[in-house]
């Protein structure tokens, strides 16, 4: 998500430094080139307030409403073929994706994982096969055999827990 932010920013920056650089002209007269440098000065002021506007969004990380989320994904590959584990404290939380090859701990599977299960925007009055389905998107697992999901949302004592087991007939 970093990298596509970083390309549409070094993209819009890169082609508007060329529309500028196309747009100017060779002429030697002072007041025209004072006019041109001040709308240069123009549309560099738009183009950085255009960044600002396409970075802000992305800065603000959704809140997580839930204390733990516990997600094991088997697939007919692999037997845990996705690990999650987030916790609300850092160093307990998990991440491993056979398919990705990523496999982190702690504070780096904290926040990487903060930031998938805040776009999630889950709930526990959501129907089962809702946040089923969410989950596998988010995680890139929709072709799966088993799926163990334990959520402990916030302000709840207990912990929910979703399943899913495409072997049964």
């Amino acid at each position: 998500m970093k990298t596509t932010k970083f390309k549409v920013i070094t993209s819009t920056f890169l082609t508007s430094a060329l529309l500028l650089g196309a747009c100017g002209n060779n002429n030697d007269e002072v007041e025209e080139n004072e006019l041109n440098e001040t709308e240069v000065q123009k549309q560099e002021e738009e183009t950085a307030k255009e960044d600002t506007a396409v970075e802000t969004p992305e800065e603000e990380p959704k809140e997580v409403a839930f204390q733990s989320f516990n997600l094991h994904i088997d697939t007919a590959e692999a037997k845990d073929a996705v690990v999650a584990q987030y916790t609300a404290e850092p160093k307990d939380s998990l991440y491993t994706n056979e398919k990705d090859s990523a496999n982190i701990e702690g504070e780096e599977a904290n926040e990487l994982l903060k930031s998938v299960l805040g776009e999630l925007q889950l709930n526990k009055d959501m129907a089962d096969e809702d946040v089923i389905q969410r989950v596998t998107l988010a995680f890139g697992m929709e072709e799966y055999t088993n799926l163990n999901l334990e959520i402990a949302y916030d302000g709840e004592k207990e912990v929910k827990t979703y399943t899913d087991n495409k072997n049964k007939k």
